[in-house]
């Protein structure tokens, strides 16, 4: 296994100074300290149970080679999308070697399809204040990705980097679909998204605070029913996307001398990384690419590549700690069984009323 990677050697240099001096570390007005490289994995999983046909054990199979290669992978986050059926192959409780188990900490898990919304974070160091948020808008019941069977949404986590210095991160996954309804789904969801990070991390001006927001987009910037990303989303908040930063020279107009990716055959994918400065805390992408995880067989673990952005994180001379409050979420059972029936409840209506769609569905399925 890899060492892990410099920001954990920070935060627990950094913790240990604080449980012997008991006071709370801040740096000296007017200096730059470098605080190291923050490497981050973005990865839809495919973790959704298979209803139909035979291949539910290939998915919990490839949850768990998921969860050891991911572990063995030195990432000081990660983030996760479809983490819906096999959370425990993904966590490797049984495992030897385990899977994510071993990370110091992660979110509290939603539950498995439907009644939870696949996000998931794991860091080497604390998260706090984890907020879960459910789009208010969605398209699909039986087909078009069939959105508004789950709770798909925002996953919002505070991370502590050390030494006053606090991320917000988001973790969304968006309405899949190239049609209409998809199309229009999505740009309610951006708006969505901008309206929670003003109302959580400011809009970019005085006093915002820094920001990565990560996940599957299911659009990018130069589709031509991109949803209103850039405009919706990343001018309303003050982000950059750290892909079109280091291979389009920032420019989110041109698209004119695009390169397509080796990995991923296109110029670049859903999967992406959005970001801001903050409060005197300065973020900047050094790297970014896509890389589709393989397992055991050769073949790829998930029907999507996984996003990999390598970030420097630098505190300048504004630097304002972070003073706000520290909440850690722990998990319910009961509220887990509370949020599934409810869903399964409303599934169940969307359903019975799009029952002939459902018989359809069902007979190409099985072939009737």
């Amino acid at each position: 296994m890899k060492p892990r990677h410099k920001i954990r050697k920070v935060c627990i240099f950094l913790l240990t100074l604080l449980s012997l001096c008991g006071l709370p570390l801040s740096s000296a007005p007017g200096s730059s300290v470098h605080l190291s490289e923050l490497r981050i994995l973005n990865y839809n999983v495919a973790g959704l149970p298979k209803l139909f046909g035979n291949k539910a054990e290939d998915v919990r199979e490839n949850q768990r080679q998921i969860g050891e290669l991911l572990a063995a992978g030195a990432y000081d986050i990660i983030a996760v999308q479809e983490d819906f059926g096999y959370h425990d192959a993904l966590m490797g409780y049984d495992n030897s070697p385990p899977g994510l188990a071993d990370y110091p900490y992660t979110t509290v898990h939603s539950g498995g399809a439907p009644g939870g919304d696949g996000l998931n974070v794991w860091s080497v160091c604390g998260i706090y204040n984890e907020k879960r948020v459910t789009w208010d808008a969605a398209y699909g019941v039986i087909d078009h990705g069939a959105d508004e069977m789950t709770p798909k949404g925002i996953l919002y986590t505070l991370i502590d980097l050390g030494g006053g210095v606090y991320l917000d991160l988001y973790n969304i996954h968006a309405d899949a679909g190239g049609d209409e309804g998809s199309i229009a789904a999505r740009e309610v969801q951006f708006r969505q998204l901008a309206d929670l990070i003003e109302e959580i991390s400011g809009t970019g001006g005085a006093g915002s605070r820094p920001v990565i927001v990560t996940g599957d987009f299911n659009t990018s910037i130069h589709h031509e029913n991109d949803s209103g990303l850039y405009e919706n989303l990343m001018l309303a908040c003050g982000l950059t996307d750290a892909w079109i930063e280091l291979h389009n020279g920032g420019s989110c107009e041109d698209f004119s001398k695009w390169e397509t990716d080796p990995t991923i055959k296109r110029w670049d994918g859903i999967e992406k990384f959005l970001y801001r400065d903050g409060v005197g805390v300065d973020i900047e992408p050094t790297s970014f690419k896509y890389e589709y995880i393989l397992g055991e067989d050769g073949l790829s673990l998930s029907d999507h590549p996984a996003a990999e952005a390598v970030f420097s994180v630098e505190i300048g001379e504004n630097f304002e700690p972070y003073e706000g409050s520290l909440k850690v979420v722990s998990g319910s059972p009961l509220m887990q069984a509370f949020g599934i029936v409810k869903t399964v409840l409303a599934d169940i209506v969307k359903l019975l009323t799009h029952l002939n769609e459902l018989v359809v569905y069902i007979r190409k399925m099985w072939n009737i």
